[in-house]
């Protein structure tokens, strides 16, 4: 089943909610030095490919419009 604490967006975007475990918090801290283990963060994902990990929603924001994110299987409501 999918996991439902994720959004996706255009273009293959996906943030998810994640706690930092063991490898989460060592690609964590290649970009946030601080980022501790069990903290939760946003790891913001492009075809499957690791783009950030994000401390809060700003953060996502310099790598996404949020307004192009919805939830796994909705329709994009701007259509049409």
């Amino acid at each position: 089943m999918a996991n439902p604490r994720h959004l996706v967006g255009p273009d293959g975007i996906r943030v998810e909610v994640v706690a930092l475990d063991d490898g989460d918090l060592t690609l964590a801290q290649a970009q946030h030095r601080d980022a501790r283990q069990g903290e939760a963060w946003f790891v913001v994902t492009r075809r499957g490919r690791l783009v950030a990990y994000c401390r809060d929603i700003e953060e996502v924001a310099e790598h996404v419009a949020l307004a192009d994110l919805h939830g796994p299987g909705e329709a994009s409501e701007d259509v049409g």
